[in-house]
């Protein structure tokens, strides 16, 4: 399942609420993919799909880092838990 992203820079346009709801929705998709691509490693050794594992970690891992900021420059918080 492939969730649009939001533009969240545009938050202007958008109630409160619903900018804190897509931000913490994306920021949810975006841990799941994390862990589902966590749990791909475990279960294949074909060297291509190890290495389509690692980019797609990279780049979720840097789309997880910008919601994050965005979050923290619109003083927006929420509790995480660990689970590694």
């Amino acid at each position: 399942m492939n969730l649009p992203m939001t533009k969240f820079p545009h938050k202007t346009n958008v109630p409160e609420n619903n900018f804190r709801k897509s931000l913490f929705e994306d920021i949810a998709y975006v841990e799941q993919r994390l862990e589902r691509i966590r749990e791909n490693f475990d279960m294949t050794d074909e060297p291509e799909l190890i290495e389509s594992l690692i980019y797609e970690e990279l780049a979720l891992k840097s789309r997880y880092a910008y919601l994050l900021r965005i979050a923290k420059e619109n003083n927006i918080r929420c509790k995480i838990s660990l689970s590694e």
